[in-house]
């Protein structure tokens, strides 16, 4: 007779699953119970049969990071994974962007040496990845942590407004779905956070290389929703810079604010370098400006 262990681990078999945490094995537990008639499990069940599976050496903790487990049984050995994945589970809430988020849509060469993700306070925008409305009937919803080192990778958190939550799409990282920003988010969030994305060389070259396949309406909706104007001369003069062409940037130049805020990179010194046009402050090196152009 199969053991409510084995049939979780049949579960997380056929989903491919390397990496679980405390929630999913829950959630596989409820699946199990309601198909073979058994009682649904509580909190404490399942925590119950999380000790089980561990002492029987099934799964074994992840140090550093609460909750989350690595399944050891044969299967498991043959199937890919990433720190990424132990990010996603321990927090399923979460959206890689900034220099990860790069890194997925191709958009650098570099490898980043850290973990980037974005997280709101009532991150209620998605779904946990491979469960269904179904399961959180009469399930807790998982908690939304943020560890802060996993492996030898710390993890650089974004925190951001619940109205900022958006342009996210499910891709996939060592073969393991996660959420990560889409092309047009992450492009936005270079300008927003250059120092997360590998420095501002970085950034002008990921424009440059996005410039052909970007769509400039999704692009600028996101820039309209984000609500800032030095944001709007931002992207407008990039956009601008790379030849790209739309009608609703004359309304963004209209609307251009000056002063010694308005700058290229919010974080550099102001420059006497300067675009009439976007009122902007071009305080970026020539030779950095010039991947834009070149």
């Amino acid at each position: 007779m199969k053991t409510i262990a084995s049939l979780i681990l049949s579960e997380l078999a056929n989903e491919r699953r390397v990496i679980a945490a405390d929630w999913r094995i829950h959630v596989h537990y409820h699946r199990v119970a309601r198909a073979n008639a058994f009682r649904l499990p509580d909190r404490r069940s399942a925590r119950d049969q999380i000790q089980k599976m561990q002492a029987n050496g099934l799964i074994e903790n992840i140090e550093g990071v609460a909750g989350v487990y690595k399944v050891v049984v044969p299967y498991a050995s043959t199937i890919p994974t990433s720190d990424e994945a132990i990010v996603q589970e321990a927090n399923p809430y979460a959206t890689f962007n900034c220099f990860t988020a790069m890194s997925h849509h191709g958009l650098t060469d570099e490898v980043p040496q850290q973990i980037y993700a974005s997280h709101s306070k009532t991150p209620k925008k998605h779904s946990p990845l491979g469960s269904t409305p179904d399961d959180w009937v009469d399930m807790p919803a998982p908690p939304a942590r943020q560890p802060r080192v996993v492996g030898s990778r710390s993890v650089v958190w974004t925190h951001t407004k619940d109205e900022w939550n958006f342009g996210h799409m499910i891709g996939y990282i060592a073969s393991s779905p996660a959420y990560v920003t889409d092309l047009e988010r992450t492009l936005i969030d270079t300008l927003r956070f250059p120092e997360k994305c590998g420095g501002v060389l970085h950034v002008f070259r990921a424009w440059k290389r996005a410039n052909d396949s970007l769509q400039i309406d999704r692009l600028l909706n996101y820039v309209e929703l984000l609500n800032q104007t030095l944001l709007r001369q931002r992207v407008g003069y990039v956009l601008e810079s790379l030849g790209r062409e739309h009608s609703r940037l004359e309304s963004w130049v209209a609307k251009a604010v000056r002063g010694s805020s308005a700058k290229l990179l919010a974080t550099e010194a102001f420059s006497s370098v300067y675009s009439e046009r976007w009122a902007l402050s071009l305080n970026a090196p020539p030779s950095v400006l010039s991947e834009l152009r070149d």
